[in-house]
């Protein structure tokens, strides 16, 4: 018997029937730590070559899923005594690096710069509509010198306060240039999570001065698209968090693809844009504000409605 076949077999006995990838790698179960109410949903995938498992729903993943196995059935401790898996090589396991910010970087919030540079990015923050509040509540930095001179820091935490992206965006025009962002995958990404109750509704905005200018709640979701296996999206799914969604006027369809991403997964969500020509990151909070209370919540007939638009307008789908 292979393997892949030994694997499976334990798998299945512990968690349910499963269902088998084209590719034959992963098998996709009921998660045992989620509780789900509905055994059917099998959104616990493990792969069969390696034994590294996550679930989409509640964030749960790992190395090795006899760890799992034998958490939730120690009865199986013995059946998964003999169960070889094949390990991963090392750089295969240290694709992404852990993330820091640069060194000598400082908040700029309530603080008086000698530097010019540092006393720059303020005034650049300010004209952008930035109270110095603000920059305390995103913990904005900047640097004095290196890559980061001259760009404004926006850091991200993850829920037990660890660094997991940055935004950094410069105070000069140089085109496609202007920003320089923290290099790991955006889908496992939960933009300032710290910061985020998700018993209460939230608002996605597409970046992270559009949140900025939001009420409280708010998350970028650092692009104009979600996916299903994303860290964000399960979180919802997870809390049945309402959700508005508040994207620039020019991005309808990927609006309203996004808002019927949340309802399939039986959320409430509402949707609403930014005056044309403009994005939520334009806007004074108060007109951010307006914007999100005079959200609709979302109907297939919108998406319906904007794509016979655009089909008589000549655009493309």
């Amino acid at each position: 018997m292979s393997v892949n076949s030994d694997i499976k077999r334990v798998i299945r006995v512990a968690f349910g029937q499963g269902s088998i990838s084209r590719d034959g790698v992963n098998y996709a179960v009921s998660c045992p730590a989620c509780r789900e109410e509905s055994k059917s949903k099998r959104k616990l995938e493990i792969r069969l070559d390696d034994g590294r498992y996550h679930c989409w729903v509640c964030g749960i993943k790992g190395s090795d899923i006899r760890y799992l196995i034998r958490k939730h059935r120690p009865d199986l401790i013995e059946s998964t005594a003999n169960l070889k898996i094949q390990k991963r090589k090392k750089e295969e396991e240290t694709k992404e690096e852990e993330l820091f910010l640069p060194k000598g970087v400082k908040l700029l919030g309530c603080t008086i710069f000698r530097d010019p540079d540092m006393n720059a990015t303020k005034r650049y923050l300010k004209m952008r509509g930035l109270s110095e509040i603000d920059m305390m509540r995103w913990r904005i930095m900047a640097s004095p010198k290196g890559k980061f001179r001259r760009k404004a820091i926006i850091p991200s935490f993850d829920r037990d306060g660890k660094l997991n992206y940055y935004v950094a965006r410069s105070i000069d025009d140089l085109g496609k240039f202007r920003y320089k962002n923290a290099k790991v995958s955006k889908e496992n990404v939960i933009f300032n999570e710290i910061d985020i109750d998700w018993k209460k509704p939230i608002i996605l905005v597409e970046g992270a001065f559009d949140a900025i200018k939001c009420p409280e709640n708010t998350i970028p979701i650092l692009g104009s698209s979600l996916s299903r296996k994303s860290s964000l999206f399960g979180k919802i799914l997870e809390n049945q968090t309402p959700c508005t969604v508040a994207l620039d006027p020019d991005l309808k369809m990927k609006a309203y693809k996004l808002a019927s991403l949340i309802r399939s997964a039986g959320c409430d969500v509402k949707i609403t844009f930014a005056p044309p020509g403009k994005d939520m990151g334009d806007l004074s909070k108060e007109e951010a504000l307006s914007v999100v209370f005079n959200a609709k919540p979302y109907t297939d007939m919108m998406r319906l409605t904007q794509k016979i638009s655009e089909i008589q307008s000549g655009s493309s789908l």
